[in-house]
């Protein structure tokens, strides 16, 4: 029997969120529901947790400023469910931090899918010892952490894999396709997009202007490439 995985449900809907939490407790795992997403910061400084599944039409506060204020302290993958399927939302989730999105109305089948994938993608991170060092970045592969010029750099869980792919693989030219493939986990369906704001925000966290970049380079018609050490 696999050890039990604790998922909170930030979720307003009463009948959605109890209905979720029967169909994940059957499936074998733990939850925890909040209905305020005031109180969700303190949760989270009170138990751990392996997932988030968070609504984006919530009381009180709007659930992409709840999605961008747990990842300012917390590396715990979120998967937003949302009747808002348009690309902008998806985009702006991601931005805001989110490691995906699933639009409602969904298949619970589905769901829990995606809840493996993140769970697989965390559980390679933690359980791989590797570590290396690139001149200016040291990653370490057990804690899911990269150091630039000796600081740790506040990274989601699809950031981490962006940066450390092209780490591995300095002057190497990757399409985007082939980034959203090559990193485990990235299933989103917004597809281009999702990777240039992942590059965008690795660039703001590196510095990097995109005009005389340093270390992000974009190939036009193709996608990116990290530059090599002079």
């Amino acid at each position: 029997m696999r050890e039990k995985t604790d998922i909170l449900i930030v979720e307003d809907d009463l009948d959605l969120s109890d209905l979720l939490a029967s169909y994940l407790i059957h499936s074998d795992y733990t939850v925890d529901i909040l209905n305020d997403p005031l109180k969700v910061l303190n949760r989270l400084e009170e138990k751990s947790y392996k997932i988030i599944l968070l609504d984006l039409s919530l009381p009180k506060m709007d659930g992409l400023m709840l999605c961008e204020l747990i990842r300012k302290k917390h590396a715990i993958p979120i998967i937003i469910m949302s009747a808002r399927d348009n690309v902008s939302d998806k985009v702006l989730g991601l931005e805001k931090g989110a490691d995906d999105y699933l639009p409602k109305p969904f298949d619970t089948r589905e769901l829990i899918a995606r809840i493996q994938v993140q769970l697989r993608r965390s559980n390679n991170s933690i359980n791989t010892n590797e570590t290396f060092e690139d001149h200016e970045f040291k990653c370490d592969k057990t804690t899911m952490k990269i150091c630039f010029k000796d600081k740790p750099l506040d990274l989601t869980v699809a950031e981490f894999g962006v940066l450390k792919l092209f780490l591995l693989n300095r002057g190497i030219v990757f399409s985007r396709e082939q980034i959203l493939d090559s990193v485990e986990g990235m299933n989103w369906s917004s597809g281009d997009r999702s990777i240039d704001v992942i590059i965008s925000r690795l660039r703001t966290k590196l510095n990097d202007n995109p005009r005389d970049p340093k270390y992000f380079e974009s190939v036009r018609g193709i996608g990116y490439r990290m530059m090599q050490n002079e």
